[in-house]
């Protein structure tokens, strides 16, 4: 769905587009009835004198069609930069019903995500986009009494990007504003209707950042005639309570990923990511360091992706010194409008304590078009503290993506 100027829609350029196959069709009709009639004798000719565009009917209809043609052509171009140029309106929702097997823990409705996406392209090099997320069901209802407290609130209405990206060329490019942690696979490839799962990888946003605000330098090149690599670079606050505003130190936290692309099965993708803050607030204002790896692989039906990344946090006290380790690796197979899958995920809170959790996954989707998926899911977690029981957990949901 989109948002257009002057009553311009999508419909629009597509009702222009069939007049133009209509006219087009009829415009060789003409053309193929003109051929078949007989040829024009001396004695049935026009006089030099008379006109031959006002004495042959055919050829008017022909002229004025093929000028109903162009002036269709002229509207289409100009609609098309019109839409091109307007703000359009896109985005997903997703519904779960979720249950487990933990004490205390019951089956639930939960509205989950309603994400709306705010595009504009001002021109071949300017583009604008942000994202506002709507999670579980969003109340706030405040007290009518001066003070601006809440008399009630639930949920959490979350800007999670809003940034302007200039595209100079195919190796250098800017985004400036709040964009999410070019990380890994997941971390921005994890909209509900395009991943395989609602419960996403244990360490995915614990070990590097959800977002940065910040500017980021981005691009591709070719290595060889088969062999690409494109990277991403940032500068931002980093991970803390305030990361949108007042963060007025020199602080920042850096990062950089790469990914190469093989011609090899029918598509390969390797990468590395690093990062480092080295005052994250979110994080006791740990000298924090974070590497990680990743790869995907796909082979006619066949898709698996593999994640790694490991931080080490150090504070004025190195006794307080930890590292956080993250891992999981996931085989999905498609087929037809089904597709089901495994993931093995570990993930290790601090290495100080007995916090690593291993958990398997077992879950099956079904698209029921391009734009909507059912889910379903089940996870088993297992703890390495004897202290805590396993348990298993399951999710149902149905996902839309609410773009075009």
């Amino acid at each position: 769905m989109s948002i257009y100027a002057n009553n311009v829609s999508a419909s629009t350029v597509e009702q222009l587009e069939k007049r133009v196959k209509e006219l087009e069709i009829l415009v060789q009709q003409l053309l193929q009835q003109r051929k078949v009639e007989p040829e024009v004798t001396e004695s049935n000719s026009p006089s030099e004198n008379e006109s031959t565009y006002s004495t042959d009917p055919l050829s008017t209809q022909v002229q004025n069609l093929s000028l109903q043609v162009e002036e269709q052509q002229y509207l289409i171009d100009e609609t098309s930069q019109v839409l091109d140029s307007s703000m359009k309106l896109a985005g997903y929702a997703d519904v779960e019903y979720k249950g487990s097997s933990e004490d205390g823990v019951n089956e639930e409705f939960r509205m989950h995500h309603l994400s709306l996406f705010f595009t504009r392209q001002f021109d071949n090099d300017l583009k604008f986009f942000s994202e506002i997320e709507y999670e579980d069901g969003p109340k706030f209802s405040g007290v009518n009494d001066g003070s601006g407290d809440m008399d009630e609130s639930s949920g959490t209405i979350f800007v999670e990007a809003m940034n302007f990206d200039w595209n100079y060329n195919q190796y250098i490019n800017l985004r400036v504003g709040r964009f999410f942690t070019p990380a890994g696979i997941w971390s921005e490839d994890h909209y509900p209707p395009f991943v395989a799962t609602q419960e996403r990888p244990m360490h995915i946003r614990k070990i590097f950042p959800q977002l940065v605000d910040g500017v980021s330098g981005f691009g591709s090149t070719y290595l060889s005639n088969d062999i690409s690599f494109d990277y991403n670079m940032f500068l931002g606050n980093g991970e803390s309570s305030v990361s949108g505003k007042n963060d007025l130190n020199s602080n920042k936290a850096t990062g950089f990923r790469g990914n190469f692309y093989f011609p090899v099965l029918d598509d390969l993708t390797t990468g590395f990511t690093i990062y480092n803050d080295n005052e994250d607030t979110a994080n006791g204002n740990a000298d924090k360091t974070a590497i990680g790896f990743h790869i995907k692989a796909r082979y006619e039906n066949v898709t698996g992706q593999i994640e790694y990344a490991k931080a080490d946090l150090e504070f004025a006290d190195s006794a307080s010194d930890y590292e956080r380790e993250g891992f999981y690796g996931q085989i999905l197979y498609d087929l037809d409008q089904w597709a089901l899958g495994y993931r093995y995920d570990v993930y290790d809170q601090t290495s100080l304590d007995l916090d690593k959790i291993k958990r398997h996954s077992l879950f099956i989707n079904y698209h029921v078009n391009e734009s909507i998926t059912l889910k379903g899911e089940y996870h088993i977690n297992q703890y390495d503290d004897p202290l805590i029981d396993d348990f298993g957990f399951y999710i149902f949901s149905i996902s839309t993506y609410l773009g075009r």
